[in-house]
């Protein structure tokens, strides 16, 4: 037993060695990010990863590499399926480490930012007459600012720039439809709306000029059907 134990202590620095470099190992491979929402179709098509890429490729452009955004845009897909896998093959080994520790995180980090956002917008008629309900940024229309503002809606709300999903939209709508409905017995309608806009450049951003943007996903609800 005795001797046992002193191969045992022998062996332990070896043994943790190796322990800490298979550590060290899973956290450089599993930091790598996975494919994600790379090889969602939806994030293809969203305005915000379509203007990233037109953007890319005008760069390219302007260095000599001619390339439509869809020929980058395919080439840029195709990188990324590879990626992907090889990603995988390489985070194999350490998969049930990490699920043992909890060493796995479900969400990207440092994704790009939205060039092309949307807001949510509320509006009611009232006499005949829209009048703004909440506009984010705006002390004349801050309804439910707090509800807004808080972290959890506004990742929901950030969703609809990049992959708009329509009952996620709708169910939103509906709600504030209602909960203003309720809270304002005077309205007759309540609309809901998705202001979308570029973003400025860091110079026009600090001259004080404001982007123009368009709505869309325009949803109009009677207000005594609410109630």
């Amino acid at each position: 037993m005795a001797a046992l134990r002193q191969r045992l202590a022998r062996a332990w620095p070896h043994l943790r060695v190796i322990l800490v470099g298979y550590h060290v190992a899973a956290i450089v491979v599993l930091s790598i990010p996975p494919a994600g929402a790379l090889n969602n179709p939806a994030m293809w098509r969203s305005a915000n990863t379509r203007s990233d890429i037109a953007g890319y490729a005008a760069a390219l452009g302007q260095v000599g590499v001619e390339i439509t955004p869809e020929e980058l845009g395919a080439r840029v897909r195709d990188a990324a399926a590879t990626f992907g896998r090889i990603r995988e093959l390489l985070a194999a080994p350490f998969a049930g480490y990490a699920a043992l520790v909890g060493a796995r995180q479900g969400w990207a980090m440092f994704a790009s930012p939205q060039r092309v956002p949307a807001e949510v917008h509320v509006d009611l008629e009232i006499g005949g007459e829209w009048r703004p309900l909440y506009r984010p940024h705006d002390d004349a229309a801050a309804w439910r600012r707090a509800t807004f503002e808080h972290n959890r809606f506004r990742k929901f709300n950030g969703r609809f720039a990049r992959t708009f999903i329509p009952p996620h939209y709708d169910g939103l709508a509906r709600w504030l439809a209602r909960e203003a409905a309720a809270e304002f017995p005077e309205a007759t309608a309540i609309r809901v709306r998705l202001y979308r806009y570029r973003t400025l450049p860091p110079a026009e951003a600090r001259a004080g000029r404001r982007p123009e943007g368009r709505y869309e996903h325009e949803r109009r609800f009677v207000a005594e059907e609410l109630r």
